[in-house]
């Protein structure tokens, strides 16, 4: 048998969009695991530690472009940031995405509090080509989802104020709580 009959009997085993799938998850290693939420374009599901390379590269890139301009000096330094957010005891953490491309990530933590169990977003983040696209909604309405299935009672963050992240919370059901404020103090050898 030829190498190309062959290819043309591998592809007509199975509709082209399981076919991808099955070669999606053999190459990302989700063989056998529950996928949550998928679509013809979009992945979600929880992270796992494959994910955590490209998690890494999206992350620089997007923090890196408008409208944050990070100064991520080196793909290690943003993976040694995400690494101590991965290991945090109480780390959860969702990834979407299209087709082989890592599209949306947010990782966080869980924490209990007086009004019951809530998970901090730590980071959450849509590939710059991506957004706009519904992309960072759809992802959001899965978090929630699984959130609730797990009765979490709150999902809380932190922006920026008056950029494009701030607006599309907004959209998405969060609001600036007035009784709280964030402090920081700069700390400077010396004092």
């Amino acid at each position: 048998m030829s190498i190309k009959t062959a290819v043309k009997d591998h592809f007509a085993s199975a509709p082209i969009s399981r076919h991808l799938k099955n070669h999606f998850d053999y190459l990302h290693g989700f063989s056998g695991m529950k996928l949550d939420y998928q679509d013809e374009n979009l992945l979600m599901r929880k992270f796992t530690v494959q994910d955590e390379d490209n998690c890494a590269e999206l992350f620089k890139e997007v923090f890196s472009a408008y409208p944050w301009y990070d100064n991520w000096v080196s793909l290690e330094q943003a993976r040694t940031y995400l690494i101590e957010l991965i290991e945090n005891p109480v780390f959860d953490g969702y990834v979407a995405y299209n087709g082989l491309s890592l599209v949306a990530v947010c990782f966080g933590h869980k924490r209990s509090w007086w009004v019951g169990k809530e998970f901090f977003m730590d980071e959450f983040y849509v590939r710059n080509e991506s957004q706009g696209n519904g992309i960072g909604t759809r992802m959001m309405d899965y978090i929630k989802k699984q959130l609730i299935e797990e009765e979490y009672t709150r999902l809380v963050l932190l922006t920026n104020k008056g950029i494009p992240a701030e607006e599309f919370y907004i959209k998405n059901g969060f609001y600036n709580n007035s009784d709280r404020t964030v402090m920081v103090t700069e700390l400077e050898k010396g004092i």
